[in-house]
C-alpha cells in the first residue's frame, strides 16, 4: 500500500452513532468527505472526491517557505485591514497580474492593488460581491440585484455556488445545462446561455442578473476558448443587465500538452468596454494548494463593490462596516501568505514564480499518469486530446449504475449523502466507498450534473502513486459489476 504524503490524523474517541449524527448535519457531502477521510475512514481508505493539491507543498512549499519561517512576529497578533494590508494587495496584485497574462500590457491596463480585496475564501469572496451588488450605485450603472434574482451557472458547476450565492445572499442559482452526449457533449456555448436566460425569464417574469463562469472549469477542467468567451461576454454585457463573475481559482493549473490557453476575463476585449460589471475571484487554495488556509480575494474596479468591500462613513448614505469585516483575511493569513508571497525562489527569484513553473510539470506529469489508468481499465471519461484538464477527471460511470446490488444487512456507521443524488448514483457511491475499494469520488449529482452517474476524481489529491491505487481499486469493483456478474 502507498503511504499518503498527508499527516494522519488521529483517530477520534466518538461513538460511531454520535459520529453518524456529526456526518448527517453536513450539508455539503464534499465537506463531508473531507471530515470522513481526515478523521473516521479506514487506514487504507484513498479520497479523490475533494478538490485538494498536494503537489506543490510536498514538492517544495514545506521546504522552501514554512520550514524555515520563524515563530509568529508580534505584529501578527495585533489587528490588521480584513481585506489585506497595502502591501500584501500590491504583491497579490503583481502575482496576478502574470497570472491573467497581463504583464506585457501598460501598467494601467495590469491589475490594480486598489482593485483586489482579500477575504477568507473565495467562498467568501463570491457571497461579498452577492451582497455587494444588491447596493444601489450610480444611475449609469444596471440596476443592484435583488432576493431572488437569477444566477446563471453552466453545470456540472461546484456545488459552493449555491451555499455562496443563495443561502445568506438570497440569489437564486439557476443551471445552464450542458449536453451530456454527442459531438458537443460537455461544450458549453452562448447558445445554450441564451437558452437558459430566457426559459428563466418567461418561468419567472424577471430576466437573470448575474452569469458564473469557472474557468478552467471544475468539474470538467477545461479552458474557455478566447472567442467564445469574448462572444459570451459581448452578448450578457451588451444586450442584458447582467454583471458577470469569472472564478479563476485553477488558472495556474495548466498541462503542457493543452492546446486551448487560459484567457482571463481582464484579459478580454469586453473588460475594456465594461470594466465594473465583470468581477474576477482567486485564492490560494487550488492552485498552490492551500485549501486549508481558506484564503480568497476580489477583484473588481465597480465603486458599488469597493465601497462595499472597504466600507463607508459617508454621512449622506448608510454607513456601513467593510464586507471583509466579517470573513476577514486575518492576522494569520497575513503572516503565512505574506511568506508564500515574499519567499525567494533557488534563483532568487520570487517563490510564487518558481511554484508554479514547477507545478506544471508536476500537474502533467499526474495528469499522464492518471490517464494512463483509467485507459489500462478502460474507465471511461470526459476529455477531448488538447484540452486542459485543471485537476480533474469527469468520469462516465453511467453504464454500471444499475448493476449494484444493495445488500440486504448492509449497514453504514458514517452515512454520507446528499439529495440532489440519484438512488443508482448513492449506491454506486457507496459500493466505491465500502470495502474492500475504500476510495470515494464525487458524485455528478451533488455538481448539479444533468445525468446521472458522472464523478469526480481530483487527480492531484494524493501524490500520482497512490492516485493510480485508487484507480486500480475502482477499476478491480467495476470489474464485478454487470449482465453476467
Amino acid at each position: 500500500m502507498v503511504t499518503t504524503s498527508l499527516p494522519t490524523a488521529p483517530q477520534p474517541t466518538t461513538s460511531p452513532e454520535d459520529a453518524a449524527a456529526f456526518l448527517t448535519r453536513m450539508p455539503d457531502l464534499e465537506q463531508a468527505l473531507a471530515f470522513y477521510h481526515r478523521h473516521l475512514a479506514p487506514e487504507d481508505a484513498i479520497d479523490l472526491s475533494v478538490a485538494e493539491n498536494v503537489l506543490v507543498y510536498d514538492h517544495s512549499m514545506q521546504k522552501m517557505v514554512f520550514d524555515p519561517l520563524r515563530p509568529l512576529p508580534a505584529p501578527n497578533i495585533h489587528y490588521m485591514s480584513p481585506y489585506g494590508t497595502p502591501e500584501l494587495r500590491q504583491q497579490v496584485a503583481a502575482l496576478l497580474t502574470r497570472a491573467f497574462g497581463l504583464a506585457e500590457r501598460k501598467p494601467e491596463e495590469q491589475v490594480q492593488p486598489e482593485d483586489v480585496f482579500g477575504t477568507a475564501g473565495v467562498a467568501s469572496a463570491l457571497e461579498c460581491l452577492a451582497f455587494a451588488l444588491k447596493n444601489k450605485g450610480p444611475s449609469e450603472l444596471p440596476p443592484p440585484l435583488v432576493d431572488g434574482d437569477g444566477v446563471l451557472i453552466p453545470a456540472p458547476y461546484w456545488q459552493g455556488f449555491n451555499w455562496s450565492f443563495e443561502q445568506r445572499p438570497k440569489l437564486t442559482c439557476v443551471p445552464v445545462p450542458l449536453p451530456t452526449d454527442g459531438p458537443h457533449a460537455f461544450r458549453l456555448t452562448l447558445d445554450l446561455i441564451k437558452k437558459q436566460y430566457e426559459e428563466h425569464r418567461k418561468q419567472t417574469g424577471k430576466a437573470p442578473r448575474l452569469l458564473v463562469l469557472t474557468n478552467p472549469h471544475n468539474p470538467l477542467g477545461v479552458n474557455y476558448r478566447k472567442d467564445l468567451l469574448e462572444d459570451i461576454y459581448a452578448w450578457a454585457l451588451g444586450s442584458t443587465d447582467m454583471h458577470i463573475i469569472s472564478d479563476e481559482i485553477y488558472c495556474h493549473s495548466q498541462l503542457d500538452c493543452g492546446t486551448t490557453p487560459f484567457t482571463s476575463a481582464v484579459a478580454l476585449d469586453a473588460y475594456a468596454t465594461y470594466p465594473e460589471r465583470i468581477h474576477v475571484v482567486w485564492g490560494f487554495a487550488k492552485d498552490f494548494g492551500l485549501s486549508g488556509f481558506r484564503t480568497g480575494f476580489v477583484v473588481s474596479r465597480n465603486p458599488v463593490v469597493q465601497d462595499a468591500m472597504l466600507g463607508s462613513k459617508d454621512p449622506g448614505a448608510e454607513q456601513r462596516h467593510p464586507m471583509s469585516w466579517f470573513t476577514p483575511f486575518d492576522s494569520l493569513k497575513h503572516y503565512l501568505i505574506g511568506a508564500v508571497l515574499t519567499a525567494k525562489g533557488p534563483e532568487a527569484d520570487l517563490y510564487t514564480t518558481y511554484a508554479m513553473k514547477s507545478y506544471r510539470p508536476l500537474l502533467t506529469d499526474s495528469f499522464h499518469q492518471a490517464k494512463a489508468a483509467l485507459d489500462k481499465h478502460g474507465i471511461r471519461y470526459v476529455h477531448r486530446d488538447g484540452d486542459n484538464a485543471a485537476q480533474f477527471f469527469w468520469l462516465d460511470l453511467r453504464e454500471y449504475l444499475k448493476w449494484v446490488a444493495v445488500p440486504p444487512n448492509r449497514t453504514d456507521p458514517y452515512p454520507l449523502t446528499d439529495p440532489h443524488l440519484d438512488d443508482e448514483e448513492q449506491n454506486l457511491f457507496n459500493y466505491l466507498r465500502d470495502a474492500p475499494t475504500h476510495v470515494s469520488l464525487l458524485p455528478g449529482g451533488v455538481m448539479h450534473s444533468p445525468t446521472p452517474g458522472f464523478f469526480r476524481l481530483c487527480y492531484t489529491a494524493h501524490q500520482p502513486a497512490e492516485v493510480r491505487e485508487a484507480i486500480d481499486r475502482v477499476a478491480e469493483a467495476l470489474s464485478h459489476l454487470g449482465p453476467d456478474k
